[in-house]
């Protein structure tokens, strides 16, 4: 990311840092007695990057963007992006740093996919292992790859794939609607508004808690903090002139994005060292239906 901003990505919340629920009698024995689902399969992004811009996305739905100088190592969760079991489509786009010009030799992008009951990282399996091939050095600049890997999880999410082809519709009348959204966003922030905020997510949230496990609990001591921790008497609306309408998931998802960011609404401070963003997509259930956070 770039502008030197702190970055609250809610699909990223609490990894593996709480316990997991007991609801079935499938479980087993971990540290301090607490108890596991033996199915609880968690499923991690490991990327390995340098000498490029790039973009990581799984069904066709934004999962990182790097657009800083130099190399990056790192692991994520990714279950919030895979809505049910099956084969799931992981893509990279690759970008020169230099716009217009090749590669610089070295440069790459390597990526892998883990699965590991949820608490037992030390027992990853890896699913699924990526690297880009040698770049030539006359090349473009420009390189962009798919593949796929097979998940397998006891649940099911909102399934957006189902929604309405958002790319069809009048592009205007859709940033009225999401300009309406992200004010109202920015308004619960700003008021310290905790009701109107877990109204605006409810359904991306039950998406995350779900696909991460969380009990009753944890849900509930999660939900508490949501618009604590920063100086909401400070926040303000960013001026939707600084985005694009952006739409991923094969036209069934719709954001506000800035270029070289993910898509989201940033919650802007008088002070840049508070300002955040927070990754945000919409979907349609039916052509009837208001826009819904999902994602």
């Amino acid at each position: 990311m770039v502008n030197n901003r702190n970055y609250i990505v809610l699909l990223l919340l609490a990894i593996g840092t709480l316990g997991c629920s007991n609801t079935s009698n499938n479980t087993k024995e971990i540290k301090m007695g607490v108890k596991t689902e033996t199915n609880q399969l968690m499923y991690e992004l490991a990327i390995d990057a340098r000498g490029c811009y790039f973009e990581v996305y799984i069904n066709d739905v934004p999962v990182y963007f790097h657009y800083n100088v130099g190399a990056t190592a790192f692991r994520l969760p990714v279950n919030s992006f895979i809505p049910k079991s099956g084969e799931q489509r992981i893509s990279l786009k690759m970008f020169s740093v230099v716009e217009g010009k090749p590669f610089p030799s070295g440069a790459e992008v390597s990526l892998k996919i883990d699965e590991y009951p949820k608490g037992e990282a030390r027992e990853r399996k890896t699913k699924f292992s990526y690297k880009t091939p040698s770049l030539e050095s006359k090349n473009s600049g420009n390189f962009a790859d798919e593949k796929s890997f097979v998940a397998n999880v006891p649940y099911e999410l909102t399934d957006w794939s189902q929604g309405i082809d958002l790319s069809k519709e009048d592009h205007t009348v859709i940033m009225k609607e999401l300009e309406k959204k992200y004010m109202e966003y920015t308004d619960a922030f700003k008021s310290a508004d905790l009701s109107k905020y877990k109204e605006l997510t409810k359904l991306r949230q039950d998406n995350i808690f779900t696909s991460m496990y969380y009990s009753k609990e944890q849900r509930e001591q999660t939900e508490s903090v949501y618009v604590s921790g920063i100086q909401n008497n400070k926040v303000r609306f960013f001026p939707l002139e600084n985005y694009k309408v952006a739409f991923y998931g094969n036209g069934r998802l719709v954001g506000l994005q800035k270029k070289g960011d993910a898509p989201g609404v940033f919650i802007d401070n008088e002070d840049e060292k508070e300002a955040f963003m927070e990754y945000i997509l919409f979907y349609r259930k039916n052509k009837n239906a208001p826009l819904e956070i999902v994602l």
